[in-house]
């Protein structure tokens, strides 16, 4: 819809006022009317500017972000709520020492003595227990620790324990949403909640169709991906399988499948003739050395960046060629040439990138996915 501006509003107020006052004999000086219609023309474009935010905010794709609320509560889509971190924290113990327990919300700390971690079950170390898990005692990206960073007791230290450094502690996640002026902690922001509003109002409930079982898995925060498998591995099943790329393991705990396996699977939600199975991803590291130019900084994070997309929209039970790759890495990044040299899956040298999806197993379904960490992209020059 077209919003006249400040300049075309004044224009038609002046013309407007001349119709009405000119005419054989001038009854109203020109300066006169020009101030007139600068007045009436800026009342005007204060109506304007109202009905313009007005109109803006019916759309859920323009709207301001204090809108944003609103639809999802009329969609019955609500923000994602922040997350703490969680995992693992490997110990180890002093020599001669065979068992150490460690009690439920004991708190550990990292060197700096700023980022706290709550042990949440009480756990014995011995020779066939070495980790404890933990639970950051806030919310946010801050808390997702590197392996091997040093904790620490907070209060009194455990007698017989050597050292303590975290396996996987991450998932945390806070995004700052700005409100009328007040920031506000989401689970994400306020633009990847937007999309989520979009998907659904433009893909409404469909009596249980391929899109519905996305939405509903994408209203758990610590569920960034969910790939659907209608009539798999059966006429009637439904298979969803689920990853977590804020996670450093992309995998979903037990807890978390339950948790959102229990929300989909509940009568008032799943088609009465659905056979739902839920289930985490199964993530399988992925390395590769590849040449580029031309070889500076910049290119080779865009390149790092382009594959590390790529290979997160490949689902479970594709399979992607090389050359697919390196079409999409070369469109979607800075580099002039890309070109993969060798790959490996596990450790498994591979010409292709295959994933598996094997559900014959219903204890032990396989959905992988692509992992790549810190050290899995090797860039060389290409010139």
């Amino acid at each position: 819809m077209e919003f006249k501006s400040l300049s075309d509003l004044v224009r038609i107020a002046e013309n407007a006022l001349a119709v009405q006052f000119y005419g054989q004999s001038s009854i109203l000086r020109k300066s006169v009317l020009k101030v007139l219609a600068h007045v009436l023309g800026a009342l005007l474009y204060m109506l304007s500017l109202i009905a313009k935010r007005i109109w803006k905010n019916r759309f859920v794709s323009t709207c301001d972000v204090s809108a944003l609320d609103g639809f999802g509560m009329e969609y019955g889509l609500p923000h994602k709520v922040p997350l703490a971190a969680s995992g693992n924290v490997s110990v180890t113990l002093a020599d001669g020492v065979v068992s150490v327990t460690i009690p439920q919300d004991t708190v550990l700390v990292d060197q700096t003595g700023k980022l706290a971690y709550t042990v949440k079950a009480t756990t014995v170390i011995n020779s066939g227990t070495t980790t404890v898990p933990v639970m950051a005692n806030e919310v946010g990206y801050d808390y997702n620790l590197d392996s091997g960073t040093v904790l620490e007791f907070r209060d009194d230290a455990i007698a017989g324990v050597a050292s303590m450094a975290s396996v996987d502690v991450s998932g945390g996640v806070a995004e700052g949403v700005e409100i009328d002026g007040d920031v506000y902690v989401w689970g994400e922001t306020a633009e990847e909640y937007r999309s989520r509003l979009l998907n659904r109002i433009q893909n409404p409930p469909n009596g249980s169709a391929k899109n519905d079982y996305k939405l509903k898995a994408l209203r758990f925060s610590f569920v960034t991906d969910p790939f659907v498998f209608p009539n798999t591995p059966n006429t009637n099943s439904v298979s969803v399988a689920l990853a977590n790329y804020n996670s450093s393991s992309i995998a979903l705990t037990t807890s978390q499948v339950e948790e959102v396996s229990n929300y989909i699977t509940d009568d008032v939600r799943r088609s009465i003739t659905s056979d739902v199975r839920v289930f985490s991803v199964t993530p399988v590291n992925v390395t590769m050395t590849a040449s580029v130019t031309p070889y500076n900084e910049s290119v080779r994070d865009s390149v790092t960046n382009a594959v590390r997309n790529y290979l997160r929209k490949i689902e479970p039970g594709k399979t992607i060629t090389f050359d697919d790759l390196e079409q999409s890495v070369k469109s979607n990044s800075i580099a002039k040439t890309f070109t993969i040299q060798s790959a490996h899956k596990g450790n498994t040298t591979v010409t292709s990138l295959a994933f598996t999806l094997d559900l014959s197993d219903d204890d032990n379904p396989v959905a992988e996915v692509a992992k790549i960490n810190a050290t899995g992209i090797t860039l060389v020059s290409g010139e």
